[in-house]
């Protein structure tokens, strides 16, 4: 538990409200000091939130700081400091303009596949096919309409639309896809541990990439995007934006004049949500504008990468006897995927439809898939087991499939005959050439490299490159589709300084290095330089002693203890003014919700005085903040939604 101090609480709900999750420049909390707090223990405050791990700071080119509050955090403070009571509109009322989408793992799901079918190949500018492109993009149910107000820059925007440019993106910052010379492929390592997530973890992690990712940097707008992700916001149930905004501007997590804008952005996140199938997007009876989540309502997660458990949900599905094949919502990816590679997937509503055909199962012969453990493997998946009439069939269909083949080989030629004749009386060498006449062999690819070693030892070294090899197409066939893995590793999610999108993500957050975290509060003032009686009591001094103390006050930027025509008041300077010598400042007043008021003091206008010199509370760098904090004196525990 971290216990905060009241000056810390303040101002941490200030930065919060002011800036969310984005950068500001040390100094610029200075702007949120009350009247009633002084320098010092405005810095105090500061370091206690560094301390306790609700602020961080990065390290600018010539040392200065830029502070932040963690990603992790946002939800919490949002959640203990802003509390917010949902009004539900009457839904009976509600005109839907926008429908959910199919949802954004399931986009993802295509593609994959498609990746993995057609391939990604790049062309000698740097950017993917326009016609790849085109076909990739006709694969998804996303569509530009749910993209574009999010003002999204990448780069060859004039080639990839929106839905295939967030697709590449997903795929590339979640490590499932890297790009090589010639093309893009496939992960097959990540891809595996990705399709044995269940489909809500694949949802929460989706959702937290795209909040970081895809949402406006605007502070109001990220205020706006963790505030309808909160619990309040029930699945199922409409709510007014209208009715929203007005309680964000009441509330000042905006300005008024920030209001125009927070209202398109949030539309356009709200219209992405649709897109993605999390939320659908309609009007209310009088045209204003309204939203309600459905289906499986993403949760925020801590942006730490972390291994995610593998789904434990039954895999069976359904073979009909006119060879559709259909898969209950429960059955795991990683079944989905393998049956993909054996059947056509026609549909991806809540029950998915695929087709078993002749077509699919020579393709699925293409991707080292025989047909007869094709059939095994349905068969062993299959509620019941496969009907007879469809086994009987594809049996027939796979004694056709494979009787002649194509081998893909290498030619290796020979300059003279008695070389020839030497390869093919070494003995490391049988049973791996084929001799074509005087002076030929044909090699299987596979054996391409332990072949030119044994060459290069025999003298008889042949150049590094092969004659008429181009890049081709790299693709990545998973070779666990017969069974689930016994062992399966968890997903992790790239850290933030891996991650390799196409987005452009300008924040310096990326690329700034964090500053390190003081041990101690740096000292406030040289005490030892300073006479101890000037802060251990009260005392009557000299005007011109008098005087120096309160600049020594205004230069350490902390408080003066006066006695004050018989009564002790504490003062904070704020500057001072000559000819006659003045002191202007604020004097603390004992009663509650008074406006404080700059008086000018001159000298002699006071018996007694002694520095105030503010505690600092240090936390133990083991502590850091977990869910829990103190606020207005009470503890509030936060629920595990947001830890």
């Amino acid at each position: 538990m971290i216990q905060l101090t009241a000056h810390a609480q303040a101002l941490l709900k200030k930065l919060h409200a002011a800036y969310a999750g984005q950068p500001f420049e040390e100094g610029k909390e200075e702007q949120f000091r009350p009247l009633d707090l002084c320098r010092a223990e405005q810095r105090l405050a500061l370091s206690e939130l560094r301390q306790a791990g609700f602020l961080a700071a990065l390290l600018k080119m010539w040392g200065e700081k830029l502070y932040y509050i963690p990603e992790e955090h946002l939800s919490t403070i949002q959640s203990l400091f802003f509390p917010y009571a949902p009004y539900f509109e009457d839904s009976s009322e509600v005109h839907i303009y926008m429908e959910e989408g199919i949802g954004l793992a399931n986009e993802l799901f295509q593609a994959l596949l498609f990746v993995e079918r057609e391939g990604l190949p790049i062309t000698g500018k740097g950017s993917i096919h326009k016609k790849n492109i085109a076909r990739l993009t006709s694969k998804l149910t996303l569509q530009d309409k749910h993209l574009r107000g999010l003002s999204l820059r990448y780069p060859s925007s004039d080639i990839y639309t929106l839905p295939a440019a967030v697709m590449l993106d997903l795929m590339l910052c979640l490590g499932l896809i890297k790009r090589e010379e010639s093309a893009y492929i496939l992960c097959v390592e990540v891809l595996e541990s990705w399709l044995n997530l269940s489909e809500s973890v694949m949802s929460d992690l989706l959702f937290n990439v795209a909040m970081k990712r895809y949402g406006s940097s605007d502070p109001a707008a990220q205020h706006f995007r963790y505030l309808i992700a909160r619990p309040e916001f029930v699945v199922r149930e409409w709510f007014s934006l209208t009715h929203l905004l007005d309680w964000m501007e009441s509330s000042g997590l905006v300005m008024p004049i920030q209001r125009a804008g927070l209202e398109a952005s949030s539309l356009a996140w709200l219209e992405c949500l649709a897109g993605c199938g999390w939320c659908q997007v309609g009007t209310d009876r009088e045209g204003g504008l309204c939203f309600r989540w459905i289906r499986m309502k993403p949760q925020l997660r801590g942006f730490t990468p972390r291994a995610h458990p593998v789904s434990a949900s039954p895999a069976s599905f359904i073979v009909q006897t006119d060879f559709e094949v259909l898969v209950p919502p429960d059955v795991p990816y990683y079944v989905r995927w393998c049956l993909a590679c054996c059947a056509e997937l026609l549909s991806m509503d809540s029950m998915w439809s695929y087709r078993l055909s002749r077509e699919q199962l020579e393709l699925a012969y293409d991707r080292r898939m025989p047909p007869d453990k094709v059939i095994s493997w349905l068969d062993e998946h299959t509620v019941g087991g496969l009907p007879q009439e469809v086994r009987l069939v594809l049996e027939q269909w796979g004694k056709d499939i494979g009787r002649t083949s194509f081998a893909d080989v290498l030619l290796l030629s020979c300059r003279e005959e008695e070389d020839a004749d030497a390869i093919a009386a070494h003995p490391r060498l049988q049973g791996l050439l084929c001799r074509l006449g005087l002076a030929h062999f044909s090699i299987l690819r596979e054996h391409e490299q332990y072949v030119r070693k044994e060459l290069i030892a025999a003298g008889l070294a042949p150049p590094n490159g092969v004659q008429g090899r181009e890049a081709g197409i790299l693709t990545a066939s998973p070779e666990w589709y017969l069974k689930k893995p016994e062992h399966p590793s968890g997903y992790s999610l790239p850290s933030a300084d891996t991650q390799q999108g196409l987005m452009a993500i300008n924040s310096p957050l990326l690329y700034l290095q964090p500053a390190p975290l003081e041990p101690d509060v740096p000292p406030l003032m040289e005490e030892e330089s300073i006479p101890s009686m000037w802060f251990k009591e009260l005392h009557r001094y000299h005007t011109t002693t008098a005087q120096k103390i309160m600049e020594q006050a205004l230069n350490s930027g902390i408080k003066v203890r006066l006695s004050i025509e018989e009564e002790i008041q504490e003062f904070i300077p704020t500057r001072i003014k000559g000819n006659p010598w003045r002191i202007a400042g604020y004097i603390m007043s004992s009663k509650e919700g008074e406006i404080l008021e700059e008086r000018e003091l001159p000298a002699g206008s006071w018996n007694e005085m002694q520095l105030i010199i503010p505690r600092s509370i240090t936390i133990p760098p083991s502590v850091t903040a977990t869910g829990y904090v103190m606020i207005n004196e009470t503890t509030h525990k936060v629920d595990q939604h947001y830890t």
